[in-house]
């Protein structure tokens, strides 16, 4: 993003649709609503048009690891291919 001029713009909301936790490490599947989120000019901060979709999503896998002091903390990250739907409010 930083070749490319760009920065982060505006608000993603975590729709969390499953938490798997096994011993020391867990798993959170989230279908994020994106709808609200885009792209903008990193000198000027505004947004670049075309880059905020409505009703758009992203299915996102977080990994995490329980440390010895009792915190989780995120070891993996990764966007998935299928497409998703958010959970119901």
């Amino acid at each position: 993003m930083n070749e490319q001029g760009r920065e982060p713009y505006g608000e993603v909301t975590p729709r969390v649709k499953e938490v798997r936790v096994g011993g020391k490490r867990a798993e959170v599947i989230d279908c994020q609503d994106t709808s609200q989120a885009g792209m903008a000019d990193r000198r000027t901060h505004q947004l670049i048009p075309g880059t905020i979709k409505a009703n758009s999503t992203a299915n996102i896998r977080a990994d995490l690891e329980q440390s010895s002091d009792g915190r989780w903390r995120l070891v993996g990250l990764s966007i998935r291919e299928a497409a998703c739907t958010p959970p119901s409010s």
